[in-house]
């Protein structure tokens, strides 16, 4: 067998698969739709499985998901560049994808007074797209999440799914810190409750 050569594949370019945000997001902005589909294929799981835990329904969420990735190819393909992400693909999308997502759960009634009982009902059966893409999370804490009021599943999910700080999460929800945390304990108490409720269901 022969030796292969020092710095024989030094040169050889990377795959595309394997190329940074940085790299696809600058092929995409010269009209490469390959590289924007990479970027769709890295973080549309991701995308679709936050919308989905703070909107609480499947249908909603793909509609946020695909408006995400709607609106990075267009900032792409006008050069805005004040708006569009330099390396960043997944943090711009999350941001964009979360402000859309609150702006949902704005327009529907129950959001203003949404701490109570809630006058809509929750996708509880998501289809089994929702079901796959958000596998991160286990399918009993997702329904149970799921079931909250409007106000207390986004600040959960916007903090302890996704991350955000709580001043970050305030801001995105128009809400001080304090209101914010008095939705988190509400919503914390509320899943608690749920889950211990469905484990005794599920002994009795």
């Amino acid at each position: 067998m022969t030796a292969p050569q020092p710095g024989a594949n030094q040169n050889q370019p990377a795959s595309p698969h394997e190329a940074g945000d940085g790299d696809l997001l600058s092929a995409a902005a010269r009209g490469d739709g390959t590289a924007f589909r990479l970027l769709l294929d890295r973080y549309m799981t991701k995308v679709f499985a936050n919308c989905y835990r703070v909107l609480g329904e499947s249908s909603e969420a793909e509609d946020a998901t695909q408006e995400s990735f709607s609106r990075l190819w267009k900032v792409l393909s006008t050069n805005a560049s004040a708006q569009a992400p330099d390396r960043d693909a997944g943090g711009w999308l999350m941001r964009t994808s979360r402000n859309l997502c609150i702006d949902k759960l704005r327009r529907r009634k129950r959001w203003v007074s949404g701490d109570g009982i809630m006058d809509g009902h929750a996708d509880e059966k998501p289809n089994a797209e929702a079901m796959h893409q958000s596998q991160d999370v286990s399918i009993r804490v997702q329904k149970a999440l799921a079931g909250l009021p409007d106000r207390q599943r986004a600040a959960l999910a916007l903090v302890h799914f996704e991350g955000v700080s709580q001043g970050e999460a305030a801001e995105t929800m128009g809400i001080s810190v304090d209101a914010l945390e008095s939705l988190l304990a509400r919503g914390r108490r509320s899943l608690r409750s749920q889950l211990l409720d469905e484990k005794q269901d599920l002994l009795s």
